[in-house]
């Protein structure tokens, strides 16, 4: 690798969707600009003034969202503590004596624009937990939680709740019931819409089948569960939460008032985040660390500048004409990317100070990740290290190999539109990753 000279190359400038190993774009770069020990911030700020006499804060109380994608995360916090980070909230404003809030709560998710979901993604996608999109006040992985109940003979189903609850949410339920066994259910609906529709099957005789579905107003749920841990810990507001984007349409001409801050979260490391990307292949983390970038080279969070401003870099180091970037995470199959790209990107990494930090993040085949099931008792296990990335008819890996022979190489594979079964396609692609490793 170090001489970066091709060992071998098929069709390697050619340009097609490569699904989730964009993720090494947006991963790479993030390294480069923002940094392994980079953290998001959310501020907890007020208006208006502090009687520290009475304990009343007389104006609003904001969370200012800072594009942290962890808040409440189930890749940071065990199942039913999902929502410590809101009692820790509340606990530390109690104890600087705060007891009343004569306003509201208004979360402020404005960093990011409000863009709702990349352009490209589809429709059948982005009502789904998995096309989450990213917002500047993200929390619980912007995910929501569909508790059906499927006990009453024939394919009826009731849809009981969604956690967590959603004012105004309309979902039509047409999910049937069937002895499949699997989750076979899918749900349609925009960002910031209230009308949602459930469609597909679900598994039979279940009390409480769960399917999992993207929040459409991450920013309002954010204010609501805020408040209702505030309320827990004894501390009461005047009026009902708001959002700032909904403040804003009400008043096109509203001002944020110079804001007091009270209390900083940070958010876990860039690199802690990147290792849950590349490991767990998670599309919103990707989404936001390339957002962020936006943020650290133009103040606001956006996907189309995040991934101008990728390709710009790169452009900058390499040759950067097989890159067509519409997304973080490669979900949009309007991104394109040559194999060639990204083995030079790979190559140029190496020898870069986040060499062993983007190394440390990728799946590991036979160990870890994506890659946990692949390679198993072969020279490849343990050596071929790398991102997947599966979408209908496509498939892809790229990463490094430390060979049996004390080799270092870097490698990217790209199939579309194949007519073969994924698995068979795998078991091909397996086969090339026993090929490197002994080479």
């Amino acid at each position: 690798m170090g001489t970066g000279g091709s060992v071998a190359d098929i069709n390697s400038e050619m340009s097609i969707p490569s699904a989730s190993t964009m993720k090494l774009v947006t991963t790479a770069t993030a390294f480069q600009i923002l940094g392994a020990g980079y953290r998001f911030q959310t501020r907890i700020m007020y208006s208006g003034s502090l009687d520290s006499v009475s304990g009343t804060l007389n104006g609003d109380l904001y969370i200012v969202g800072g594009g942290d994608p962890t808040l409440g995360s189930r890749h940071y916090n065990s199942e039913g503590h999902q929502t410590d980070f809101l009692k820790t909230w509340a606990d530390s404003l109690k104890s600087l004596g705060i007891n009343k809030v004569n306003g509201r709560v208004i979360a402020d998710g404005s960093l990011y624009r409000y863009d709702g979901v990349p352009s490209g993604w589809v429709w059948g996608d982005i009502g789904n937990y998995y096309g989450a999109g990213p917002a500047g006040l993200t929390i619980f992985d912007n995910m929501c939680i569909l508790h059906f109940n499927t006990k009453f003979g024939g394919d009826t189903t009731e849809l009981m709740c969604t956690e967590p609850f959603i004012p105004g949410l309309n979902i039509i339920n047409e999910v049937k019931s069937d002895n499949s066994g699997k989750d076979n259910a899918y749900v349609y609906g925009a960002p910031y819409s209230t009308d949602w529709f459930a469609m597909g099957s679900i598994p039979r005789d279940k009390e409480n089948f769960q399917v999992k579905a993207s929040i459409p107003d991450p920013e309002l749920v954010a204010a609501l569960e805020f408040e209702k841990a505030l309320s827990e810990a004894g501390i009461s507001t005047s009026f009902a939460p708001a959002t700032m984007r909904e403040v804003s349409k009400k008043y096109p001409q509203f001002v944020k008032p110079e804001l007091t801050e009270l209390l900083v979260h940070r958010s876990p490391t860039l690199s802690s985040i990147i290792n849950i990307i590349n490991h767990e292949s998670i599309n919103l983390f990707a989404e936001h660390v390339l957002c962020q970038i936006s943020v650290r080279r133009s103040g606001y969070g956006s996907t189309t500048n995040g991934a101008a401003i990728c390709t710009e870099y790169w452009s900058n180091k390499i040759d950067g004409t097989g890159l067509f970037m519409t997304d973080g995470s490669g979900l949009s199959r309007s991104n394109a990317v040559s194999a060639k790209f990204l083995v030079d990107m790979l190559v140029s990494m190496h020898s870069s100070g986040s060499a062993e930090s983007l190394k440390a993040s990728m799946a590991l085949a036979g160990k870890r990740g994506t890659m946990s099931g692949l390679c198993r008792g072969t020279a490849a296990e343990g050596r071929v290290y790398g991102k997947s990335g599966t979408m209908t008819r496509m498939k892809s890996y790229a990463g490094y190999v430390d060979t049996t022979t004390g080799k270092k190489l870097a490698y990217s594979m790209i199939v579309n539109n194949y007519t073969c079964s994924t698995a068979q396609l795998t078991k091909w692609l397996e086969a090339l990753m026993v090929k490197m490793a002994q080479y």
